[in-house]
């Protein structure tokens, strides 16, 4: 226990410290670094956007919350061992805010998933139920940030130099998740097809590293198939409901940086604000540090220098982790300790 707690530190650690020397390196060492007129913008926020955009991004969790309830629920009603457990909103709000610190000092937030399971077992589901529920969350994440994502990349190019590499990164990256969604749409609808074709590349492969990935990929694709299989036979009001739910999720949680730009006094740019939040979701899910800190920084910096002045663009940097990741840490790490102190 004492190790699980010390790694958890370590992670902790690891992650603010890398946040904090990116965000100062910013405001120091850049075009976007402290001005008398980027700290004349920090004196003019307006505290009252400043909150909404915090209560935005908290919002956005109680959205996430309903989800879980939602799935959750749907399979209560099919197992008999769980009957008379229904996941109260509460509960599931505290659910979701408490696998936030997990979240936050892990790599691309995979420790989140892990908490819910763990959560939800404690609330009497069994290891199974509760990996159906979080496993059912992913494939909705991932239905609606590949569509997102796809649309992004492709929009964005719009406020990126034509004719540059970042343009045809971006273009090239938009079409691979074009191709992505139409091949995710094939394997939804042909299956055995689909798991031919992984034979067929995975008979092409040569590389060892990804050889040895075969069975967990196998394992992986089984799960998918069987979670919508089931739903699609069982509850397809369900999955059309908790996909809508998925979508406001996500719309919500990616207005908070365009609220925060109106605090600023500038212009929020809601479209491409939102298609950069659909980039930078990507670009954080590859596992490079815990809470992908620094990486978020800067590639926030980056996806928004042609959208905000450089009089403020370090600054807004600043506030959008403080009212997102640091709020996260905070609530998250709360909620923690009073689930941890209420279970028996």
């Amino acid at each position: 226990m004492f190790m699980i707690e010390r790694r958890k530190l370590l992670l902790l650690t690891a992650s603010l410290g890398i946040s904090i020397i990116t965000l100062l390196f910013i405001l120091f060492f850049t075009p976007y670094k402290i001005t008398p007129e980027t700290l004349d913008a920090l004196v003019r926020i307006n505290p009252v956007f400043l909150s909404l955009a915090i209560l935005t991004h908290l919002g956005a969790f109680v959205i996430w919350s309903i989800r879980l309830k939602l799935l959750s629920n749907f399979i209560i009603n099919r197992e008999s061992e769980l009957r008379g457990k229904e996941l109260k909103l509460l509960k599931s709000v505290k659910t979701i805010l408490a696998s936030l610190f997990a979240a936050c000092i892990t790599p691309s937030q995979f420790g989140g998933e892990p908490a819910r399971i763990y959560l939800l077992k404690k609330h009497g589901f069994s290891v199974g139920a509760a990996t159906a529920v979080v496993f059912g969350e992913r494939v909705l994440d991932f239905t609606v940030i590949m569509v997102g994502a796809a649309a992004s990349f492709l929009l964005f190019r719009a406020v990126l130099p034509q004719h540059s590499i970042i343009y045809s990164i971006f273009t090239g990256i938009g079409a691979c998740f074009a191709v992505g969604i139409v091949l995710m749409a094939f394997c939804l609808a042909k299956p055995e097809k689909a798991s031919k074709v992984v034979d067929f590349v995975f008979l092409k492969i040569k590389l060892r590293r990804l050889r040895n990935q075969e069975a967990k990929f196998y394992q992986e694709l089984s799960n998918f198939f069987s979670a919508i299989k089931r739903f699609q036979s069982e509850g397809r009001s369900t999955l059309g409901l908790a996909l809508i739910i998925t979508v406001a999720f996500w719309l919500v949680a990616f207005t908070v940086p365009s609220i925060l730009l109106l605090g600023f006094g500038a212009n929020p740019n809601w479209i491409y604000s939102i298609a950069a939040q659909f980039v930078l979701l990507i670009i954080v899910a590859i596992p490079v540090t815990p809470g992908s800190s620094g990486v978020a920084e800067l590639s926030l910096t980056y996806l928004y220098h042609s959208m905000v002045g450089v009089s403020i663009l370090g600054i807004f940097a600043v506030v959008w982790r403080l009212s997102t990741y640091y709020v996260d840490l905070i609530v998250g790490g709360i909620t923690s300790v009073k689930v941890i102190s209420e279970m028996p």
